[in-house]
């Protein structure tokens, strides 16, 4: 996400209320090159639009999917969140709750968030009784401490599926897929199917799978499966049917794309 346009990124950061209005609006008016990149019609409609207007947010969306790309702009902003939990400017539970509504409103919006389901929903779900940093004024101190217990289990599990899925937004040529918390094959063609963005109809079969890795969608340059030892354990024919279909795969690629599997994460 390097390569976007600094214009894009500012009307990014407006929707995203990472800057102000008033910061927005004065660099609208200084920023000449606009010009360039939005239709002259609308740009005249930009430099007059009232920007203390209560449909301002709602007009600059408009000019955004109209002239930029808005699936660009949601995966942006995916990254973004990422950055700032990594980073631990948002505390842990404030991010769960923020993966959660970025990831329903992406699912209404463009069809497949930019998230696994896993991060968005899973953890928000287990911190859901836990207070925020704001909210701890509200608690007795032993209570609390108690209502907190689960941010310790789960913080550092949260934090690596995080930096993961930032990783590979940041660089989507190689993704890692941890066999080891698969629990069923339906499990395992939901998370592939997720992880690599399968098609709608994808059929949750074998045959399926291997029409979606070698002609559907664009595989990542190195696809790396852990926990492989887990899964062939806990899966026995599927892992000799999946295995078969690496080696195939991997012979077949004229692409130097590969998949590799391995015992640990």
């Amino acid at each position: 996400m390097t390569n976007i346009n600094p214009n894009r990124i500012k009307f990014y950061q407006f929707l995203n209320d990472d800057i102000s209005l008033e910061l927005f609006e004065s660099w609208v008016y200084k920023n000449k090159e606009l010009e360039n990149i939005i239709q002259e019609d609308d740009y005249n409609d930009l430099l007059a639009f009232t920007f203390k207007s209560r449909e301002t947010k709602n007009f600059i969306k408009s000019i955004v999917k109209k002239h930029f790309d808005w699936k660009e702009y949601e995966k942006w902003r995916t990254i973004e969140l990422l950055k700032k939990i990594k980073s631990g400017k948002i505390e842990i539970v404030l991010a769960t709750r923020k993966l959660r509504e970025l990831y329903l409103e992406q699912e209404e919006k463009i069809k497949r968030p930019f998230l696994t389901i896993g991060l968005a929903i899973g953890y928000e779900s287990v911190l859901d009784n836990c207070p925020i940093e704001t909210e701890y004024n509200q608690w007795n101190s032993d209570v609390l401490k108690k209502q907190l217990e689960p941010v310790q289990w789960y913080q550092n599990r949260i934090l690596e599926d995080v930096e993961q899925e930032l990783n590979e937004l940041l660089n989507p040529e190689i993704k890692t897929i941890d066999l080891g918390k698969i629990v069923s094959i339906k499990d395992f063609h939901d998370i592939f199917s997720e992880r690599l963005y399968f098609p709608e109809f994808y059929g949750n079969n074998w045959d399926a799978f291997w029409d979606s890795i070698i002609g559907i969608v664009e595989m990542p340059k190195k696809l790396t499966l852990t926990n492989w030892e887990k899964f062939e354990k806990t899966f026995k024919k599927d892992s000799k049917i999946l295995k078969e279909i690496i080696k195939d795969y991997n012979n077949q690629n004229t692409e130097n794309k590969k998949i590799t599997v391995g015992n640990t994460v």
